[in-house]
């Protein structure tokens, strides 16, 4: 049977498959994210949190210290490596000794 000459010049589009709403290389937002989204959010959240954390910061870390104190313990350990350069190998140890007091 001969071909016609539109199917000739045509491209086979991939078929879009179950769960699949978008082929290959096909966005939902061609015009992407907007400049300065991101750090507006970031900002935004951080604004709200330093609000929370003026009234009600110093409070929270005294209940979680007397309450919980393997959280406030692991807490401090996370932000030792950033102060003092401890590994996560050293972090590792850490970790474990806190689980053990379970």
């Amino acid at each position: 049977m001969p071909r016609k000459l539109a199917d000739d010049n045509a491209q086979e589009k991939p078929k879009r498959g179950p769960g699949k709403p978008f082929v290959k290389g096909q966005v939902a937002n061609p015009a992407g994210r907007p400049k300065g989204a991101r750090s507006r959010l970031c900002e935004d959240f951080l604004k709200a949190l330093h609000e929370d954390f003026q009234k009600h910061g110093v409070k929270a870390i005294e209940s979680v210290r007397l309450e919980k104190p393997e959280v406030y313990f692991n807490g401090v350990v996370r932000l030792l490596p950033q102060q003092f350069g401890l590994d996560d190998e050293t972090k590792g140890g850490l970790t474990v000794i806190i689980n053990r007091g379970d």
